[in-house]
């Protein structure tokens, strides 16, 4: 006779509870006929039984609203099936998947995961609910046979046991709130408002009004109360996230010696402290990274007050901004994103032109400063660039020392219109404070030079010049002035963003590479 055991267990604030009572029964199934005769198989049933009081139980499985049953691995007899039709019957909403349910719900729904296992005659049905977004444990049950009469009527029962001894009554609202409080306890606040901060002078670059990529938060950035440990608070001046309520603390910063690089606690959507680094990008976009269970997580914030001048490209002669680019094929440019951001008029030319070419985005990477243009006319693009001198190439074997050069248009309200050349050496195989997304390089670089390829030996495209050390920040800070200080994006994240157009496919190098050649290649990208 199989022995089955049924336990329970629940999270309550900081102590874990469980209590256990032992106790033995038969039970008989019955089929439709009445009860099974002395020439019938019985179908017996041994349970033992590990609970906690009623309602403990109902606190935690009364929260689940909606329930999504997992298929099983093994499942022979339907049993997941009858778990789906049980549970509409017990009150649950049963859903499909997860996206089936909005964010605000996703902390109402719970997912039922099911095995199957066979041994003899019988065999054994064992279940866990857990929340979907933690995945904690709500109630687990296990029951199983050692005879089958009936599997349809057998599996009936033994799912009906299970929903039983589950003890779900219904959703109950209170109860999840209670749930809610305990297992996401509300953060410390600051009462300020969006208006409130937009009426005061920031101190600091790092203080102002920042929005994610998303729009999911709305922060202001201010100075933290004397004794809170921190220098700034990010408070959460509107949020579209579940967990989070205005006025809540979501990041505490501290300063370093640099003035664009910060320490932050960031507590992430589940409202869980993460430790990471900001860095404050052109005074308009902070960035970090956190280690998450499911991967890396990058946290980006874009500055939304107070509105800040453009530093890195150069001013054009339409009064916007200009940068570099270069072609990838015949209709596609790359350049950074800082050049072309929500910029509502883009356009290219080449050596030579006396105007240029519209261009769209058609991706972008915002976290790694990068775009791909589209022009709308190639015609004047394949006159100009007859033959590519050069081609997109992975990074990964960029060697430290290498000579590398790049072309692009630095200055030019001050040094014109045409292609400038330089050359250095790979300085780092990383970038600003060992960035592994980066290169050092010491070739020179100016404002409008971002962009620009940068090119191996071999007049492959190794990377995308990106930005160059401030030298005035950093002889505030250090008191030393940096000598070609420059960084390059590596050009994987751009095969990547390549990669992501199904459509579009690189340009393969038609002739020997040249600087010379290459500049009727690369672009001057004017935005406004």
């Amino acid at each position: 006779m199989r022995h089955i055991r049924i336990d329970w267990a629940v999270n309550w604030g900081q102590t874990f509870l469980r209590k256990k009572t032992e106790g033995s029964r038969f039970m008989n199934f019955q089929n439709d006929k009445g009860p099974t005769t002395g020439a019938q198989v019985l179908l017996v049933v041994f349970l033992t039984l590990s609970v906690l009081p009623a309602t403990a139980v109902a606190s935690e499985i009364n929260a689940c609203k909606y329930l999504l049953v997992t298929d099983f691995t093994s499942d022979p007899y339907g049993i997941a099936k009858e778990l789906r039709t049980q549970a509409s019957a017990k009150g649950f909403t049963v859903v499909s998947e997860l996206n089936d349910v909005s964010a605000a719900d996703s902390f109402r729904t719970c997912v039922m995961l099911g095995s199957w296992s066979s041994g003899g005659t019988g065999g054994r049905i064992a279940i866990r609910v857990v929340e979907a977004q933690s995945n904690a444990l709500m109630a687990e049950a296990a029951a199983g046979a050692t005879n089958w009469w009936s599997v349809s009527r057998t599996v009936r029962g033994c799912v009906a046991k299970l929903y039983a001894q589950l003890g779900y009554t219904g959703y109950d609202e209170d109860i999840y709130r209670q749930r809610m409080q305990r297992e996401y306890p509300p953060r410390p606040k600051l009462t300020i408002t969006e208006e409130e901060i937009r009426k005061g002078e920031p101190r600091s670059s790092v203080e102002g009004i920042w929005s994610d990529a998303q729009d999911q938060y709305r922060l202001g950035i201010v100075p933290a109360p004397q004794g809170s440990g921190s220098d700034y608070l990010a408070i959460v001046l509107r949020s579209t996230a579940p967990l989070w309520q205005v006025g809540e603390v979501k990041a505490e910063i501290r300063s370093t010696a640099s003035p664009d690089i910060f320490t932050c606690t960031y507590y992430m959507s589940n409202k869980k402290p993460e430790g990471t680094t900001l860095s404050l990008d052109h005074n308009s976009v902070l960035r970090g990274s956190v280690t998450t269970p499911k991967g890396p997580y990058d946290v980006l914030f874009m500055r939304v007050w107070p509105n800040v001048a453009a530093e890195s490209p150069a001013v054009s002669i339409k009064g916007g901004i200009s940068g570099s680019g270069f072609l990838l094929n015949r209709t596609l440019l790359a350049t950074n994103w800082h050049v072309v951001a929500d910029r509502k008029n883009i356009t290219v030319a080449l050596p030579e032109w006396n105007d240029g070419v519209n261009a769209d985005v058609v991706i972008k990477d915002v976290v790694n400063d990068l775009a791909i243009l589209r022009v709308t006319d190639s015609t004047k693009l394949t006159t100009a660039c007859p033959e590519l001198p050069f081609q997109l190439s992975s990074s990964n074997r960029v060697a430290l020392g290498e000579h590398v050069s790049t072309i692009g248009y630095p200055l030019t309200s001050m040094l014109g219109s045409n292609p400038k050349f330089s050359e250095g050496v790979v300085s780092s195989k990383t970038g600003f404070q060992d960035d592994p997304r980066s290169l050092q390089i010491s070739a020179q670089i100016q404002p409008g030079s971002s962009g620009s390829p940068l090119f191996d030996s071999n007049g492959n495209v190794i990377g995308i010049v990106v930005a160059t050390l401030d030298a005035g920040k950093v002889y505030q800070a250090v008191s030393s002035i940096p000598q070609n200080v420059n960084f390059a994006i590596k050009s994987d994240y751009l095969l990547n963003l390549v990669g992501m157009l199904p459509n579009e496919s690189l340009g393969s190098r038609t002739t020997a590479f040249s600087p010379e050649k290459a500049a009727h290649c690369v672009a001057i990208i004017s935005a406004w």
